[in-house]
């Protein structure tokens, strides 16, 4: 039996028990609220890092594609966005300037440097019905959260010089037009560039538009007597004691630092020859693989004349036709399995098998395999008023089996009828390139061009081998012509068709050109009539050298150049980068 409660007290333990269940409820709520926020928050923040990891991506990709094409450069990005797994139909794509040089970016012009990328995607939400959580990228609701990230990507010119390796040729014009200020405004450019280079991985050389005599050298820099030396400082990676330190002694340092203005009045910007000279250095000893660049920096239009000779090369021009010489020559049947094969670089070899029938090793026997080949198209571009220099004649050749093992080679100008004398090399047991002749080698006599058409020259090939049983195998026959023409006539080239013409060489190989008109106002007046250059502006005329208008800059007389010379820098070693 229940005793009564004393007079006083009351009994507590219902009341409590009641008001723990509603504080534990109170809890599960909280808890559950906690752990639902915890859920919505790591969704958004997995889905928000994904969409920033994709705009970065994205717009790094599509600013390749800058300057010159925006609507690839949005293509591109779209498809990044694609691949990373988002909608690329929901995203917000822009362009804009990063760069403050029109030249580089001019968004009246439709030409930018930074693509704007801006993904959307959608995370869900557990807890956003009760509360939103709004932050940076996105906000949630109930439906889930709405999340986006936004990068912009800038090609090549809106930051520092990057890492990327590149081979550079300055031309420096310092002739007595450029003014004090002028030169020294471009030297100091052209130092800051070589400082903010990094000598482990670009190379720079020097070349200056005024032509210079290499005795002392900084006097010969500054002179104006010939010899011509249009290159003071070749290719190099020297021109720092330490990454980003100048050595003051090097070349392509001392070359810059000690040119002053000079040379008698008159006409004296040829541009043609140093370009030249830049192009023949880059090819010559630049890195396979890595960018080329030549950057020309002068205050007006070509005016000194080329050179009243030019020297060229009709280049390796193939055989299209042969046959075997069927008479007094050995088996009398040549190169008897796919003879055609030696008119074709690659594809198969002509085999010459047991060739011959007499052990002799002598050019002239007549127990020795003939070949000749013919159709090489020879005469084809070259000038009627040119004079031919030299014949080179090219046989990949080699032959299996030991003893002697050699190939003769003869020339006919008309038709087979007569021919020069042997030229002979010894060739091993694998393919190798071997040429006869050379640049400045005729063969004994004098060719007229009527000699090079595929009517008349010949070339005849002659297998030797000091046993019967050797086998010659023969890849490719080819010849070279070397030539020379004056510059005369309606081969004429003025001064700006000379540089012109060095600038289009220049591209050709893949080399960006780049040029810089400080404070240029005079026009090609020194071309002829009929050169399509005659009169142009020099505005134009340097904008046309350059490989296109973002490889441009038309700065005034007194300017600063250092921001030019870093957008360049910045151009040729940057590639894209991301920027606020």
């Amino acid at each position: 039996m229940r005793e009564p409660t004393a007079p006083g007290f009351t009994n507590k333990s219902c009341h409590e028990s009641g008001q723990i269940l509603v504080i534990f409820a109170l809890l599960i709520v909280v808890i559950s609220m906690f752990v639902m926020a915890v859920v919505d928050v790591g969704f958004f923040l997995h889905e928000r890092a994904l969409a920033q990891q994709t705009a970065d991506a994205a717009a790094l990709a599509g600013a390749q594609e800058l300057p010159d094409n925006p609507t690839s450069a949005e293509a591109v990005a779209r498809d990044y966005v694609g691949r990373n797994g988002l909608d690329p139909n929901t995203v917000d794509i822009s362009f804009r300037c990063t760069s403050q040089s029109e030249f580089i970016c001019n968004e009246a012009a439709g030409v930018y440097d930074t693509i704007v990328v801006t993904p959307h995607s959608k995370a869900p939400a557990f807890f956003g019905g009760l509360l939103s959580i709004v932050g940076a990228g996105g906000i949630c609701w109930v439906q889930g959260c709405d999340v986006e990230a936004t990068a912009a990507g800038c090609r090549g010119s809106c930051g520092p010089i990057g890492n990327a390796p590149v081979d550079v040729a300055v031309i420096l014009d310092h002739s007595l037009s450029m003014t004090a200020t002028d030169l020294i405004n471009a030297q100091n450019a052209i130092l800051e560039m070589e400082t903010d280079f990094n000598h482990t991985l670009q190379k720079v050389a020097i070349a200056v538009t005024p032509p210079v005599f290499p005795t002392n050298y900084c006097d010969s820099i500054n002179s104006w007597n010939d010899p011509q030396n249009w290159l003071p400082a070749p290719l190099t990676d020297t021109f720092q004691s330490s990454p980003h330190v100048l050595d003051h002694n090097d070349p392509a340092v001392e070359a810059v630092e000690c040119v002053e203005r000079g040379g008698p009045p008159g006409y004296h910007t040829n541009i043609g020859n140093p370009l030249a000279a830049a192009t023949a250095e880059l090819a010559a000893n630049g890195r396979p693989d890595v960018t080329w660049g030549i950057i020309l920096v002068t205050d007006g239009a070509a005016n000194v004349a080329p050179p009243t000779t030019f020297t060229a090369s009709t280049g390796e021009r193939f055989c299209t036709s042969q046959a075997p010489v069927t008479s007094s020559s050995g088996d009398n049947n040549g190169y008897e399995t796919s003879a055609g094969n030696a008119c074709a670089n690659g594809g198969g070899n002509a085999s010459d098998n047991d060739s011959g029938n007499s052990s002799s090793t002598s050019c002239g026997s007549t127990g020795k395999d003939r070949h000749t080949f013919a159709n090489f198209g020879a005469d084809a571009g070259i000038p009627g008023d040119a004079t031919v220099a030299g014949i080179e004649v090219r046989a990949d050749a080699w032959a299996a089996g030991s003893g002697t093992r050699r190939i003769c080679l003869e020339l006919s100008w008309n038709g087979g009828a007569s021919w020069t004398s042997a030229k002979a090399v010894d060739i091993g047991g694998t393919e190798s390139i071997r040429r006869l002749g050379s640049s400045s080698d005729t063969w004994g006599r004098g060719w007229s061009l009527a000699e090079l058409s595929n009517t008349n020259l010949r070339v005849r090939l002659t297998s030797v081998g000091s046993s019967t049983t050797t086998d010659f195998r023969l890849d490719a026959v080819a010849v070279n012509i070397h030539y020379t023409y004056p510059n005369l006539g309606v081969n004429h080239l003025g001064p700006c068709d000379w540089a012109m013409q060095q600038a289009d060489a220049a591209k050709a190989l893949g080399i960006e050109v780049y040029t810089i008109a400080f404070g240029a106002s005079d026009s090609c007046n020194r071309d002829s009539l009929i050169s399509p250059w005659y009169g142009v502006s020099a505005v134009d005329f340097l904008k046309a050298l350059a490989t296109d208008d973002q490889h441009f800059y038309n700065e005034p007389k007194t300017e600063d150049l250092d921001p030019v010379f870093q957008a360049i820098g910045s151009q040729l070693t940057a590639g894209s980068r991301l920027v606020e």
